[in-house]
């Protein structure tokens, strides 16, 4: 085995950080998990999704492996993910003035200015934003855009009409809010 290879596999498991594996026996694929033991021969790793939950045990034959990757932002995701699964997969209630008040979505986005809510917005013209309302008007909107990874990405202003639907929290902005708070707490 590469002293490379084996070097970032015994540092993942030594750390007990996730490692993603791409293989290239049956079709380029890739898969991301927890190293249980490896050898000259075979890797074993605990699968873990997109979503951060166990899929389960799976062998690799080391000939087969092209690539390993660790701690990118892809994988900190997930590992971030997993850590807090009550907190992106928690029940959610929808707040009181939803079902209080006739909605639109002027009335949605001035609500997420006051509660400082972070929301994805999809539009017509296929430019689709995260992020927190910081200024709106009956015309438009400047809104503070992040990536999926809770990467600052600007600031946009968008004309309202554009806006085609809204989303008020869902399992990616919840990822985001996390993203900035992990951020916020590093300093």
């Amino acid at each position: 085995m590469a002293d490379l290879f084996s070097g970032i596999i015994t540092r993942a498991q030594k750390e007990k950080r996730m490692l993603g594996v791409r293989t290239s026996r049956t079709g380029d694929r890739f898969s991301v998990g927890y190293i249980i033991s490896f050898s000259d021969e075979l890797l074993m790793l605990r699968v873990i999704n997109r979503d951060g939950m166990q899929t389960g045990i799976q062998s690799y034959d080391m000939v087969d492996i092209y690539q390993l990757d660790f701690d990118d932002r892809y994988i900190r995701n997930i590992e971030l993910k997993e850590d807090n699964l009550d907190k992106v997969y928690a029940g959610l209630k929808s707040p009181s003035f939803m079902e209080q008040e006739y909605l639109s979505i002027p009335l949605l986005l001035g609500r997420a200015k006051e509660a400082q809510q972070l929301v994805f917005l999809t539009t017509k013209i296929g430019h689709d934003l995260y992020g927190y309302i910081r200024q709106f008007t009956e015309q438009e909107i400047l809104v503070e855009c992040y990536t999926e990874y809770g990467e600052d990405d600007g600031l946009t202003v968008i004309q309202v009409e554009n806006i085609q639907s809204f989303i008020w929290s869902d399992e990616d902005t919840r990822m985001i809010e996390l993203h900035l708070k992990r951020r916020e707490q590093r300093g």
